[in-house]
């Protein structure tokens, strides 16, 4: 026996020795290559290799995949698969226990068209029968379902499916996942994408500890909440945006004794919480978010059930009382019950919450009255109090300084008045948030003063600041500032401008501050996006703009000279400069801004031509631009071929000339405003404007157009349709604050409207104008009879005209008009009785035409101011309202309506009369047929006059035939 061991002893050695050097040889070769190509994903955990089948599963999966950005680049079949890139393997085994395939996301974190990982999710990762952890989060699949066969995968404990495009059916495989403790299908995305009609498959997975599906449509799943129900081991719920309702009673009892968080927003329950709701049940629970959920009724005394919550989160509701029980929630930190109906006095809710640890507290946007209380000190945890938006009145007490953890003030849009002094600020050294805008407070401070805080974000809006510049506002630390319309009269310190170096959002507009913008070498450093310095007294030129500005505003000041050949701002979206005293021409560098979508340089002094501009983009994102009322001349501008985008084009009271383009129908197709007025065009109306399917406003009035007006007018659809808010013109500048709401809402800040025979300035409403204006040109012809298909025009106006023939019938189609001028044309023949129809008519101009025949009356008609000037220069009409009357009739011809809503009095004479009469005789008919002494004595009544009479008759022929025989005699 000795010999064989001795063998099998040499044996082991041989096999070590060969097992080594191989070892060696492999890891030589690998090493070689490694010098000449990137260096290679870090080595899996105690150098373990993977198994082959499970590489080729890897290989197969990625081969489904599409993978623009080669996330998966370090694939290869000569590396080990457990040195690949989001590939993790078991130390022990080697065997793939973890695969996270996510796509990286941008700053914000969004997917990144272009770079995202989609394609099919191949079957052989079934091989994978060891894995544990699977993450294909943030990816984009097309809208393909969710495999069926991932419910194969029998050792995941952990599936992430997140926010990557999947669609259709949840599969109910998902259900035989038995160890699973993480499920993640949340879509931000695209909500309501996938759906499942029941969550019965959920209740089988007993040891899931998180689910998370929000934005899967499970409208149709009556028993999610039997189901979730089911899962003891539940820490984590949610189920934001599904679309869930009340269709069902809710479980008896909870078994979600473990629950500690639960997400319930934006689902529509729109009914009363009741006082057996499931979330009153759950003794865990310290984070429950039920907003926007259509809740109604009074918050039930239930609540007071929740003794561990920390964070209640029952925003924009529509809750209209708060129990005393919210006293018991002693560990509470966070509530939120702004956006609601809540009511009564502010000093009874505040008594009604816990003081010990509450930290945020919201009450935004309710209805709540009366004053702070003095007492603010009890909660002296708070951190955050929001109280904007409601009806609170009286002063701002001095226990606010009392405060001392507060970081987050608001008290904007109240009805708060009184004085704030410095007291008022002594002990709040955390606070960075401070809005008190929109309310009646004036700020009294030492201009020396130095405050205890730094605020990163503040609004003062139409409080009281001035009428000195308030120095000590000047905190390098502000990311918002607000002081628009505080009173303040004075010159801006250029320290303030040092000290907003890193501001973003600066609104300094309706004060009156004067002098001039600081230098560029301050000006141009600001890291501002959004600047508003409209409506003030400042003078001189500007300079370059800062180079991350995106919103500028400094209309309505006294601002001169030209604009600057190198604007700066390459990303500035919305340049608002009009009402200042600019001259020169237009640089080419204003429409060089690739990003540039509102330019309003109106009532300026600029003058010249428009450049060209052949360095310009190919293609402008300029969504409106107004040049009104300057001095600037030449051709319609043929760089607008390039604004594809463009909706709202003014280029009124200037001096352009020459023919409207060809062009324009067909290269501006979103335009829905174009104002020419008041230049010097010529030529006919191209027939390409009246294709224009979003134009809801055209005014080419004073200009030398000729030519006839296009029988093709109907066809403009959006004079056919009423505006709405989702209409071209609806979408204008809105630049949201996080804290102050909307700063910039620009139309070009007003719109100036020639109708109902004045100068109108609309500031709002816009989208709603319809107009057409063609007055003052030299038009020939007939009004097409088409035009009475645009039935949503408010204003036509064709007067000083050349126009001739009648007036088309279909103008009483017209139903919206409220002014219509065809006055100093050439129009004949008799005024339609269709006019009578225009109900919404509050003025008519038909003066100074050749119109014969009598005025048609109608309601309407009968309460237009000044009548008589209606009509005047046309000597041929007759009839009311003017003094000549028609040949051959007391009364005018009646509008159609008319002869079927009334009648004449002659007629209502005649029918009164015969009506009388047949009842009459009727009576007296019945009187005889029902009483027979009635009807003898009427016979002898008659039988006695007819002898009478004949005796009479017969009696005085005789006389007269005496008389005559005496006389002949």
């Amino acid at each position: 026996m000795a010999r064989p061991r001795h063998l099998q002893i040499q044996v082991a050695a041989i096999l070590r020795t060969t097992w080594f050097l191989v070892f060696l040889r492999s890891s030589s070769a690998a090493a070689v290559p490694a010098l000449r190509s990137p260096p290679s994903p870090p080595a899996a955990p105690g150098g373990t290799l993977c198994i082959p089948r499970e590489r080729d599963a890897l290989l197969g999966f990625k081969a489904g995949l599409t993978d623009p950005s080669n996330y998966l680049s370090s694939w290869r079949g000569e590396v080990d698969c457990c040195r690949w890139a989001v590939v993790e393997c078991s130390n022990r085994t080697g065997h793939v226990v973890k695969l996270q395939v996510r796509t990286h996301t941008n700053s914000k974190g969004e997917l990144v068209p272009g770079t995202t990982i989609g394609g099919e999710i191949s079957s052989s990762l079934l091989t994978l029968r060891h894995l544990k952890h699977l993450d294909l989060s943030s990816n984009n699949f097309g809208g393909r379902p969710i495999p069926e066969f991932i419910g194969g995968l029998g050792s995941l404990t952990h599936l992430l499916l997140a926010n990557s495009y999947f669609g259709g059916r949840m599969p109910p495989h998902l259900g035989n996942l038995s160890s699973l403790l993480v499920l993640d299908l949340y879509d931000y995305y695209q909500p309501h994408n996938c759906y499942s009609p029941s969550l019965t498959w959920v209740s089988r997975l007993q040891k899931l500890r998180h689910l998370a599906m929000s934005g899967v449509d499970l409208s149709a799943a009556v028993d999610w909440a039997h189901a979730v129900n089911m899962l003891p081991s539940l820490v984590l719920l949610e189920l934001v945006s599904c679309g869930l309702r009340n269709t069902m009673p809710l479980p008896f009892r909870s078994n979600l004794t473990s629950l500690v968080t639960l997400h319930l927003e934006s689902n529509s329950f729109n009914s009363s919480f009741g006082a057996n709701y499931l979330a009153w049940d759950l003794p865990a629970l310290q984070h429950f978010y039920m907003d926007s959920c259509g809740i109604e009724g009074s918050i039930p005394d239930a609540v007071g059930n929740l003794t561990s919550i920390q964070t209640l989160s029952l925003s924009r509701n529509n809750f209209g009382m708060v129990p005393w029980s919210l006293k018991k929630l002693k560990k509470l930190k966070f509530l939120n019950l702004g956006e609601n109906f809540i009511g009564g006095a502010i000093q009874d809710l505040l008594h009604r919450l816990p003081t010990d640890d509450l930290q945020q507290l919201y009450l935004y946007q309710n209805n709540f009255t009366g004053s702070l209380p003095d007492w603010l000190e009890q909660f002296s945890s708070l951190s955050i109090l929001w109280l904007r938006n409601n009806k609170l009145s009286g002063e701002i007490p001095i226990s606010m300084r009392e405060l001392a953890n507060l970081k987050d003030l608001r008290l904007d849009s109240n009805n708060l008045h009184g004085t704030i002094t410095e007291e008022h600020f002594r002990n709040l050294t955390s606070l960075q948030v401070l809005w008190i805008s929109n309310n009646s407070l004036t700020i009294l401070v030492d201009n020396t003063w130095n405050p205890p805080f730094k605020l990163t974000s503040a609004g003062f809006r139409s409080c009281i600041l001035g009428p000195h510049f308030p120095t000590w506002i000047s905190q390098p630390t502000l990311d918002i500032l607000d002081i628009a319309n505080t009173s303040i009269h004075d010159s801006i310190p250029i320290e303030f401008w040092m000290a907003m170096h890193n501001v973003q959002v600066l609104e300094l507009s309706e004060n009156r501050f004067v002098g001039r913008l600081p230098p560029f070498s301050i000006f141009g450093a600001l890291e501002v996006v959004v600047l508003d310095i409209s409506s003030n007294h400042l003078d001189g030129p500007i300079s370059t703009l800062p180079k991350n500005l995106v919103y500028l505003d400094l209309s309505r000041n006294n601002l001169s000279g030209p604009l600057p050949s190198d604007i700066g701002a390459p990303t500035v979206e919305t340049l608002m400069l009009f009402q200042n005293y600019f001259s020169g021409t237009i640089p080419c560098s204003l429409f060089e801004l690739q990003q540039l979508k509102f330019l309003d340089l109106s009532d300026n002094l600029l003058n010249g031509t428009l450049p060209n501009c052949p360095e310009s983009p190919k293609t402008s994102n300029i969504t409106m631009l107004n040049l009104n009322s300057n001095d600037i001349s030449g051709v319609f501008p043929s760089f607008l071929k390039r604004c594809k985008e463009l909706k709202f084009l003014d280029l009124a009271y200037n001096k352009f000339s020459g023919r409207l383009p060809t062009w324009i129908g067909s290269k501006l197709p979103y335009l829905a405003i174009l104002r020419l007025r008041s230049n010097m065009f010529s030529g006919g109306i191209p027939l390409k404007i009246t294709k224009m399917n979003r134009l809801q406003y055209l005014d080419i009035a004073s200009n030398n157009i000729s030519g006839k007006i296009p029988l093709s007018l109907g066809s403009l659809i959006a004079m056919a349709d009423t505006p709405n808010q989702q209409d071209a013109l609806s979408q204008y500048v809105q630049i949201q604050l996080p804290s102050s709401g909307t700063v910039g809402a620009t139309n070009s800040d007003s719109f100036w409207v020639i109708t109902k025979g004045r100068r109108l300035e609309y500031t709002t409403g816009i989208n709603y104008m319809v107009n057409i204006d063609l007055s003052s040109n030299r038009l020939t012809g007939h009004i097409p009879e088409e035009i009475g298909m645009l039935v949503a025009l408010k204003n036509l106006n064709l007067s000083w005209n050349h126009l001739s023939s009648k007036m088309p019938q279909t103008i009483g189609e017209l139903r919206a008009v409220e002014s219509l001028d065809l006055s100093h044309n050439e129009l004949s023949g008799e005024i339609p009785t269709s006019l009578a129809h225009l109900t919404s008519l509050a003025r008519l101009n038909l003066s100074y035409n050749n119109l014969t025949g009598s005025i048609p009356s109608g309601n309407q008609l009968q309460i237009l101011d000044d009548p008589a000037s209606i009509y005047i220069g046309n000597p041929s009409l007759c009839g009311p309202p003017i003094s000549r009357k028609c040949w051959g009739t007391e009364t005018s011809p009646r509008a159609p309506e008319d002869e079927h809503e009334g009648m004449s009095d002659a007629l209502s004479l005649y029918l009164g009369v015969g009506t009388g009469l047949v009842a009459g005789l009727w009576i007296v008919f019945c009187g005889f047929l029902f009483k027979r002494n009635w009807r003898i004595r009427w016979f002898l009544f008659t039988d006695r006059v007819y002898d009478w009479v004949y005796l009479q008759v017969e009696l005085r022929w005789a006389s007269l035939a005496r008389n005559k025989s005496i006389g002949a005699g």
